[in-house]
């Protein structure tokens, strides 16, 4: 009897082993036939809202997810890059959080157009419901909750989205061809306001998030923008450099990075350490330039360089609107700069403009380097012009943009770095004013 009770129990568990199998999840989601490209979507488009009245439905990947809280109700997706045409992306705000759980990064999705809005919000597409304003302006508002899954529709399709990601230096990401997509910057680190300090603070609160931002070895800026609502808002923002990813988007005419998670910043290098740096953050408010070491010179005319503080920023800055000189030229020259021990050093500084009338070499920001510049007469000295990024009219006012990174490897010893001011203030259009600020030059040891 034993023996056939074992049996039994052996046989149970034998037959249990095979036939219990793990169930074959089956997606069930329908493809549908993409009629449209998001491209031509993206010509129709205006910066007002306007109904799609068309059975159209386009394709894209999804790019950002509400997972680390730093995006809330809307989604990014894009296109995916080939040969022929770059990636275009857009986003689609929904009234709808946990998103990600049916969204995931790197999903293939139909959107379905009939009858939704699409617009330009500063440069970038957006596809949603109408929303009008208290001031009864038509603008894109979030998808209703009942009907965001039929306008959204998630494939069985997922792709890693390394095959979506661009890596992209912070210079390159200044476009509004990259806006809502999915880019990486590399070689990266915050600057110095952002160190010892969380991701978001409360002290530097701007509509819910906080702006710090990231700068490259060049000098080249990007706003970092992070959400109260992220998971990491409460993180100290790292020290080091290393590589950043996330969504590109834009406010008015600030480009702004997003990242989804904490994962998306890799900083694990060493940060990088200019040799020489000036940020003029100890000057004093619109007095005539003087820091230790720096020489404030008129060749012509009368007027020098001011020192100025705006928004708790100083910067140098020289301004022909209240001059009557017919020809004014002024330098802004650097302390004495050793470059002994350091190879290929990289000069770059930010500046700006305001006022501008014309592009014109009569009132233009120019930079020169001399090697024998005896600290009182500059045209004793030999000048040699450097090629630097400049702003000019088309560049939005007090904006300050990055001069690119400056070749000094061909020098050796004490150098000088002067800014030098060619204005009118008789000829009125050729008035207006330049600023300098952030001086850095960078070498290996």
């Amino acid at each position: 009897m034993k023996k056939l009770i074992l049996f039994f129990v052996i046989s149970l568990l034998y037959g249990c082993s095979n036939e219990v199998e793990t169930p074959e999840l089956k997606c069930n989601q329908p493809n549908f036939t993409v009629n449209k490209s998001v491209a031509k979507v993206c010509e129709l488009s205006g910066t007002t809202a306007k109904q799609y009245l068309y059975d159209d439905i386009i394709e894209a990947y999804v790019i950002s997810s509400d997972e680390g809280g730093n995006f809330f109700k809307t989604i990014s997706l894009q296109t995916k890059e080939t040969e022929n045409a770059p990636a275009i992306g857009f986003s689609v705000p929904v009234d709808a959080t946990n998103t990600y759980i049916d969204y995931r990064v790197g999903n293939r999705v139909f959107v379905k157009l009939k009858n939704q809005f699409t617009d330009l919000y500063y440069g970038g597409l957006r596809i949603g419901s109408l929303y009008v304003s208290n001031a009864g302006d038509p603008t894109i508002g979030r998808i209703s909750q009942n009907e965001y899954r039929n306008v959204l529709n998630a494939s069985c399709t997922t792709i890693d989205e390394n095959q979506l990601v661009k890596s992209l230096s912070v210079e390159e990401a200044f476009s509004d061809s990259k806006l809502n997509t999915l880019i990486e910057l590399n070689d990266v680190e915050f600057t110095e306001a952002a160190l010892g300090r969380h991701y978001f603070e409360e002290s530097n609160n701007v509509g819910g998030s906080t702006n710090w931002y990231l700068r490259d070895k060049t000098g080249n800026q990007i706003i970092f923008r992070t959400s109260a609502y992220a998971k990491f808002a409460d993180h100290f923002v790292p020290e080091g450099s290393g590589k950043v990813r996330g969504i590109l988007t834009k406010f008015g005419s600030d480009y702004q990075f997003m990242v989804r998670y904490e994962s998306d910043i890799v900083m694990n290098g060493k940060r990088n350490t200019p040799f020489f740096s000036e940020d003029f953050q100890s000057v004093k408010n619109n007095v005539n330039f003087t820091l230790p070491g720096w020489s404030n010179i008129v060749e012509k005319a009368a007027k020098l360089w001011k020192s100025m503080v705006y928004s708790g920023n100083g910067y140098a800055e020289f301004n022909t609107t209240s001059t009557t000189a017919t020809e004014n030229i002024a330098w802004l020259v650097s302390p004495k700069i050793n470059l002994t021990g350091y190879k290929n050093a990289v000069l770059s500084f930010r500046s700006a403009q305001h006022d501008l009338k014309v592009n014109s070499p009569l009132n233009t920001l120019e930079v020169y380097v001399s090697t024998n510049f005896d600290g009182a007469s500059v045209t004793k000295a030999k000048w040699t012009k450097l090629e630097a990024k400049v702003p000019t009219l088309s560049t939005p006012a007090r904006e300050f943009i990055s001069s690119g990174g400056i070749d000094l490897s061909a020098y050796s010893g004490n150098i000088h770095i002067a800014f030098k001011y060619i204005g009118s203030g008789k000829d009125k259009t050729l008035n207006g004013a330049f600023m300098v600020d952030d001086i850095k030059i960078f070498g290996e040891k």
